[in-house]
């Protein structure tokens, strides 16, 4: 007879699907390569219909576990998430409860395994560091870790009494553990037992589980068999196999212990009867096989493949071929209740006892029979405490509610790893990196250096097994703390121990630069900063410890127990915290908000303080300090921001700069960036291997993205330029601002910020250009109100010019004299004095300037020979020249003194005046309108030298008047209204 198996139900993207039923069998749950949990109901009357969908996850869903009330699951990025579900309405109204309840754990790398222990009160999680982590579900905050994998952890399966945890390794180490005492330990290891494989592939790793009866682990081994150790001797007593030709990847027990089902890369489910040693059945598929879960209430299989694609066997265990039946229910119902009661029994203790799930010998747990604590089971029997007897409402189950968290916050050091293969950055950034390394008994530090003319690379013995560092160019800070403060369940440092704080200096004048503090017991650090102005040190107990770089402890002060991070630059502290926004959801993760303070690294002022923004479900992973001094942070979501105004505490903000996962998905791919450091225009990082968040060992690559302000409309040219005019006067502003409050000098002095201004100057031209091309009058006006250089405001009144934007031309006029004050008006100012004194000669020259001086000329005789350097044609969108002698350069110079000049003629033509200084056809060749403004004008300046008098032609070589080419380009009204002042010349040379 053929097997009853459904069609593929294409449950998920394509990709590595994991399944598992609910403890009584009436739902199935499976997650996917695309972040969603769904939950279908198993029965064959309801099983079409819609799934309930879990959208709480951002990576893929890697692995799932399921008791009597609750789901929990775990991601790529090592979220584990869990979920409250209630059957009670499924019999009224046919539909499960599924609600988000909390976040167990947040680890650095992904989770890869899950089991739950028979009391629901604590979960064990296998990651891919080297250790087995053991959460209790009573109180998130609460950690334990295994230790003794030399290797990454994939899979973890608790015994039906608790009592023990079998663990297996990529290296192909099973490991079994006693939790029955305060502190767990390894009772046996088998070396090379299970598979071998590499880390980080789900589809090539496979899980051992122990049977419901709780007398052997299976574990799938490198043979294609699957090998039974048994319970006390913890030996391999049988062995399945002779069916799978490639990698077993999962196994499961049918609820009475008689039968095993198997699922390979090779495509078979494969059903065993364990007492003959036998495969009674089997069944072919066309890909591969990812996981498979027996009901615990039934007698149906469901099974995934690589496509994302869920089958339910129904029937497996035919019973009318004479098998025994897989499920006694009246028996197992029985041994159920009775591990209740035993676990609720034993997990009461509220802190002492919160690992211990049982305390039966080998051959099975002790059942407590009274069951004093089993009437408040996971609260469920308090939901309907509160009776709705006078129709107030009060008593009815509320939407999805936050509610106020007590997890503490979890600290990190910007530019640290958790442990890989024996190693860990501890600190990463510009100056370079510092590197430990395990040993046995000890570990050692490299401290590399990018640049190798500035110190020698340093290599050093660690007995302190330090857990932090800061490292600047003048030293590293170290530290040693505990596990769970560093969020490193990796660390290779003791807890009971006092932590200490260590400087190491670089280069000094002093041969004994080097300093060391103990701190108190109890009291250990959370994270450290360092800068050329000293070191600063968060503490557990809510301490900021500020030294200087000689050890002087400056100032000390209390801060919340929700710091999260700090960072270091010159004489500014950024202090993150969690704000008392933080809350946690029954709906799944914790909403973070966060606050940050801005101080000097004396203690003594606070510079700025208020939010920190980032973005929905996100988290902030990497702060720091831009090149030029802004203060920066990065969120999981891979958004950069800047903190901009902060010299000015009331117009502080946050600035996003650039979007990091808007830029992998252009670039289509699925890198990912791990943060180093900013700089104006670059944000670099590391970029990392594709589902990977840290960058590989011993020197990653560094990658410069371009910062890119995610404005509107930036994949047009006007969006790009403005793009880069925001970027450009955003980091403007900070040199600035950073000046002004330091009371230094800009960097580079005034000639440095008088070429910043122009290249901001540039950009605004630029898009001047392109406004008066589209005809936009009013965006070009707007636009030269950023202007900061009155030169580039004549450039851009010529650009008006040149387009024949005449109308535009005049505001633009009129824009400037008000901005930087009318010459006009000035020496109307000295003239009317009553002062007798006569007038500054830089006036006088100003008073006998020719009227047909073109806006942005310099009265000078080196700046007139070229003015051919603003080239800005129709053909492309052109900058002002730097070239020497150009009038970029000319801007940037001093102006020198005045020459006293003439007043001059407008230019001699054959037709009326042409504004835009094009020569008259009638006089000259034929101009295309292709030609360049200025080759126009050079044309026309010819043709007037030909028709001017010789007596005029002499003063032009003498040097006593404007070149007829810089004449040609004035415009006819700026001629008339110059032309009173001219004639007033005149008269007083008379």
């Amino acid at each position: 007879m053929a097997p009853a198996i459904t069609d593929p139900r294409y449950a998920h993207a394509e990709g590595f699907t994991t399944v598992a039923f609910g403890r009584g069998g009436d739902f199935i749950c499976t997650g996917g390569s695309d972040s969603l949990v769904r939950v279908f109901y198993s029965s064959k009357a309801e099983r079409d219909q819609e799934a309930i969908t879990l959208e709480q996850h951002s990576d893929n869903v890697l692995t799932l576990a399921v008791s009597r009330s609750k789901i929990i699951s775990g991601d790529e990025e090592g979220t584990v998430f869990c979920f409250d579900v209630s059957t009670s309405t499924l019999a009224e109204s046919g539909k499960l409860s599924v609600e988000p309840s909390g976040t167990v754990l947040r680890s650095a790398l992904p989770a890869r395994d899950i089991s739950i222990s028979g009391s629901e009160r604590q979960v064990a999680i296998a990651t891919d560091d080297e250790n087995v982590t053991v959460v209790s579900l009573l109180d998130m905050g609460l950690l334990h870790t295994l230790t003794g994998h030399r290797g990454s952890v994939n899979s973890v399966s608790y015994s039906p009494d608790s009592a023990y945890l079998a663990s297996t390794g990529c290296n192909g180490t099973v490991r079994v553990w006693d939790m029955r005492e305060d502190e767990p330990s390894c009772i046996s290891v088998m070396h090379k037992m299970a598979y071998v494989c590499e880390p980080g592939n789900s589809m090539e790793q496979s899980k051992a589980r122990w049977s419901p009866d709780g007398r052997f682990v299976a574990v799938p081994c490198s043979d294609h068999t699957i090998k039974l150790v048994e319970r006390g001797t913890w030996q391999a007593s049988a062995a399945l196999g002779g069916r799978h030709t490639k990698k077993i990847s999962h196994v499961t027990w049918s609820p009475n212990s008689r039968y095993m089902a198997s699922v390979g890369l090779d495509g078979q489910v494969v059903v065993w009867d364990v007492a003959a040693r036998t495969a009674i059945l089997s069944h072919a598929t066309a890909g591969a096989l990812c996981q498979i879960d027996w009901n615990p209430c039934g007698n149906m299989l469901a099974f995934t493949d690589g496509a994302g694609a869920m089958y339910i066997w129904d029937d497996v265990i035919p019973s009318d071929q004479g098998h025994a039946p897989p499920y006694e229910r009246q028996s197992a119902v029985a041994h159920e209740t009775a591990v209740s009661h035993d676990d609720s029994g034993m997990d009461s203790a509220p802190i002492g006892g919160l690992f211990d799930d049982g305390d039966g010998a080998d051959g099975g747990a002790e059942m407590d029979s009274d069951g004093a604590d089993d009437d408040i089971d996971d609260g469920e029997a308090l939901d309907d405490f509160v009776v709705d007897d006078d129709g107030g409402g009060y008593a009815e189950r509320q939407a999805p509610r936050w509610m106020a968290s007590d997890a503490p916050a979890h600290a990190f050091q910007p530019g640290s790893t958790p442990w890989v293969g024996g190693r860990r950055y501890l600190a990463f950034n510009m100056v370079g990196s510092v590197v430990a390394v395990a040993q046995d008994s000890y570990n050692s530090i490299d401290i590399t250096f990018h640049d190798k003319s500035l110190h020698r690379d340093v290599h050093f013995s660690d007995s302190f097994r330090f857990a932090l560092a800061a490292l600047t160019e003048s030293g590293c800070l170290f530290a040693t703390t505990t596990k769970a403060l560093a969020n490193d369940h990796a660390l290779r440092s003791a807890d009971d121990a006092e932590s200490v704080l260590s400087f190491r200096a670089f280069a000094s004048w002093s041969a004994s630069a080097d300093w060391m503090f103990k701190l108190p017991p109890k009291e250990h650090p959370r994270c450290i900063a360092a800068s050329s102005h000293g070191a600063a040190a968060v503490t557990s107990l809510g301490m900021l410890r500020l030294f200087t770089c000689g050890g002087v402890q400056r100032h000390i002060e209390s801060l919340p127990g929700r710091v999260v991070t700090c960072v270091a630059r010159g004489d500014l502290l950024l202090v993150v915290l969690e704000a008392l926004g933080s809350v946690k959801s029954n709906m799944g993760a914790r909403r973070l908000e966060y606050e940050y303070v801005l101080m000097t690294m004396d203690g003594q002022t606070r510079v700025a303080r208020g939010c920190c923004p980032v973005g929905p479900g996100a988290e902030v992973v990497w702060t720091g300090f831009s090149e030029e001094g802004h203060p920066a942070t990065c969120d999981s979501k891979g958004m950069l921001r800047v903190l901009h105004r902060y010299w000015a505490a009331s117009d502080a903000c946050w600035v996003p700069v650039l979007d990091t996962r808007r830029l992998a998905s252009e670039r289509g791919n699925h890198e990912t960036f791990w943060p180093v450091a900013l700089s104006a225009s670059q944000f670099i990082v590391a970029t990392c291997k594709p589902k990977t968040r840290f960058p590989p060992f011993p020197a990653p690559i560094l990658d410069e993205l371009d910062v890119e302000v995610p404005l509107l409309h930036t994949d047009t040219s006007v969006g790009q330029q403005e793009a880069k005019l925001f970027a450009a006067r955003l980091f403007g502003d900070q040199l600035s601002g950073e000046a002004e409050r330091s009371g230094g000098d800009y960097p580079g002095g005034a000639s440095g910020q008088s070429r910043d201004d122009l290249e901001q100057d540039k950009l605004l031209l630029r898009l001047i250009q392109l406004a008066c091309k589209a005809d936009k009058s009013q965006r070009a006006v707007d636009l030269s109100q950023m202007i900061k250089l009155d030169r580039s405001f004549d450039a851009a009144i010529k650009i008006a010019v040149y387009q024949k934007q005449t109308t535009l031309a005049e505001r633009l006029m009129r824009i400037k004299d008000t901005k930087f004050g009318s010459e006009d008006d000035e020496y109307d100012d000295v003239h009317n004095s009553d002062d007798d004194q006569p007038a500054p000669a830089a006036l006088n020259a100003r008073r006998h300037r020719p009227p047909a001086t073109t806006y942005g000329q310099k009265q000078n005789i080196a700046a007139s020979k070229d003015s051919s350097d603003m080239d800005l044609s129709e053909d492309g969108v052109d900058a002002v020249s730097t070239k020497p002698g150009g009038m970029a350069a000319a801007m940037l110079e001093d102006d020198g003194p005045e020459l006293v000049v003439r007043p001059a003629k407008p230019p001699v033509t054959s037709k009326p005046f042409n504004p835009f200084g094009v020569a008259a056809p009638s006089t000259s060749m034929e101009i295309k309108r292709s030609d360049s403004f200025f080759k126009a004008a050079d044309l026309h300046s010819d043709v007037s030298s030909r028709a001017a008098s010789p007596s005029k032609r002499q003063q032009r070589e003498d040097g006593a008047a404007i070149a007829p080419r810089k004449q040609a380009k004035m415009s006819a009204f700026q001629y008339k209204k110059k032309a009173p002042i001219a004639d007033d010349d005149a008269d007083d040379e008379a």
